[in-house]
């Protein structure tokens, strides 16, 4: 065989080898896709479990489409001048994410938080549409409450995923985002998603936030790290007139939501609007 014929062979084994490794990754990932869940699984809670806060709150629970039921808690302030829809990062539950709402309580607005499904008290299969479905139920109900005008959306991590889609639908006073990401952080699976396109996506959590704030007709205060290559900054080439891109220096993911930069943030955007 001629050192040419050899290497065209060579070749069209590589080949073979390298395309059936591609089709075999591509089957696997698909074939476990509603495994990804588990990532956005959290601790149970007894139906029974009673809360137990310094602050006066009132225990809600919301049905939602596709058999969800969210268990939620409501911080409550004499003549509130608002409310504060936070949404929690993921993990946890509201028996230990509840001591945030002093964070909020003490510039004069309710609070509401809730557990997503299978955290704590809260049940029902998860998805990507089940997370925005139950969000805009849980704002719907703020809206039987509160004028529109007067509720603010923040979420932190996970929660400033659907914080964000929730502003991008609704019309909140405004949007604070502290450091959005998803669970496992996204960009494995957009960099899956590009790489078998076009078939079919193996990903069912892409959290489509930079669109979310593109659309979002409130304002949004993004609060980011200073890692350029996080979730949280890209998204400030995304942002509008309208919107305010806050980056600290010497955070982290772990420490930026109760950073004294964000609290002053905090204390500085409640006190004027």
């Amino acid at each position: 065989m001629s050192a040419k014929r050899k290497w065209t062979e060579r070749l069209r084994i590589g080949l073979s080898i390298t395309l059936s490794c591609y089709v075999g990754a591509y089957l696997f990932l698909y074939a476990v896709k509603d495994q990804q869940t588990n990532r956005y699984r959290s601790a149970i809670l007894p139906n029974n479990f009673k809360y137990s806060f310094a602050q006066k709150s009132e225990e809600l629970h919301f049905k939602t489409p596709q058999t969800g039921l969210l268990n939620a808690l409501l911080f409550k302030v004499p003549k509130a001048k608002g409310v504060v829809c936070f949404w929690k990062g993921n993990g946890g539950t509201l028996a230990n994410w509840g001591t945030m709402a002093p964070t909020f309580l003490q510039f004069g607005y309710d609070v509401l938080m809730t557990d997503y499904r299978q955290h704590g008290k809260s049940k029902g299969p998860i998805s990507l549409a089940n997370f925005y479905s139950d969000a805009q139920t849980v704002y719907d109900s703020l809206k039987h409450r509160y004028p529109e005008a007067e509720i603010v959306l923040c979420g932190y991590s996970l929660g400033g995923r659907v914080a964000a889609h929730l502003a991008s639908t609704n019309r909140p006073k405004f949007t604070l985002l502290i450091d959005p990401a998803s669970a496992g952080g996204d960009f494995s699976d957009r960099l899956t998603d590009i790489l078998y396109y076009p078939f079919p996506s193996v990903n069912g959590f892409v959290f489509p936030t930079e669109e979310d704030v593109q659309e979002a007709p409130s304002p949004v205060i993004v609060v980011s790290t200073d890692n350029p290559n996080s979730t949280a900054y890209t998204l400030k080439s995304y942002l509008g007139s309208k919107d305010q891109f806050v980056a600290l220096p010497g955070s982290t993911h772990e420490t930026i939501l109760t950073h004294s930069q964000t609290t002053q943030l905090i204390r500085n955007l409640l006190s004027n609007h």
